[in-house]
């Protein structure tokens, strides 16, 4: 498996400084998140674009980007314009930075008031639309698990499978993210086994099994010995992308993740 980070890591510098930052660290696979400032897709300027096709170019880095947060199940036929409109334009920054994958969420459950099924075809008509875009700018998308507790759309891991085949272009990837499987009640190492087919990259982070913190890896309850030895033992060729929350010690605690996928994966990771 090949190793990544996500900007998260540096959530409040400008986009520029996390990814020179991450790069600087010997890191060259990198997760443009949109939400770090400078990034905004509606207002990033010509010279932020410059400068990070230049730190590519510089680090030979390898960028996936990740857009702004909206709810793809929006119910609201107004707010779910704005979640195409967000996803098409991060299409559109995609494209000028020449990224070929772009993560989108399955989306949660808008109010209590709206049924799973409902919250489904909400999130089908949102990933259909923005697909026909991906298909036509040649950018694969990776539909990741989101929504959970009551605002949970799936059921099982089956049915992000079935959200991908109904709603998504044949080439989209599957992202597990390890954070939300957990508070899905979902087992982590069965999400990967069951994914793997399709499985393109892993957002990976823990945490204690209530909310969405964003650990270190070995900080919360999930068990990535056994994650990280099926994805190791089946030869899996995805990204294994650390997404960790900002903290005071960014770095220690990106090491120290390091550390612990080195000592679960032997000598199976690609880099970094």
């Amino acid at each position: 498996m090949r190793l990544g980070v996500s900007t998260l890591l540096f959530s409040s510098r400008h986009i520029v400084d996390a990814v020179r930052e991450i790069a600087s660290l010997g890191h060259q696979r990198i997760e443009l998140f949109c939400e770090l400032p400078g990034l905004d897709v509606d207002t990033v300027t010509d010279d932020t674009i410059q400068r990070l096709a230049g730190l590519a170019d510089e680090y030979e880095l390898e960028y996936s980007i990740h857009p702004p947060l909206v709810n793809t199940a929006a119910l609201d036929e107004g707010e779910r314009a704005v979640a195409i409109h967000k996803y098409r334009a991060t299409l559109a920054l995609a494209g000028r930075l020449d990224i070929r994958d772009m993560v989108i969420h399955s989306g949660q459950k808008p109010c209590m008031q709206v049924d799973v099924g409902e919250s489904r075809e909400l999130a089908r008509r949102t990933l259909r639309a923005v697909g026909e875009t991906a298909r036509n700018v040649g950018v694969r998308l990776l539909l990741e698990n989101t929504g959970w507790h009551e605002h949970a759309i799936l059921g099982a891991p089956g049915d992000l499978l079935e959200l991908a085949e109904a709603a998504c272009p044949p080439d989209t990837g599957i992202l597990l993210d390890t954070g939300h499987a957990v508070l899905q009640h979902f087992d982590v190492v069965g999400c990967a086994r069951l994914w793997l087919p399709r499985l393109a990259q892993v957002h990976a982070h823990d945490n204690a099994g209530q909310f969405d913190e964003h650990l270190p890896l070995g900080e919360g309850v999930i068990d990535w010995s056994s994650l990280i030895g099926l994805l190791v033992g089946a030869g899996w060729d995805g990204v294994f992308m650390l997404e960790l929350g900002t903290g005071d010690d960014a770095s220690r605690r990106l090491a120290d993740s390091l550390d612990l996928v080195a000592r679960c994966a032997g000598t199976g990771c690609a880099g970094r």
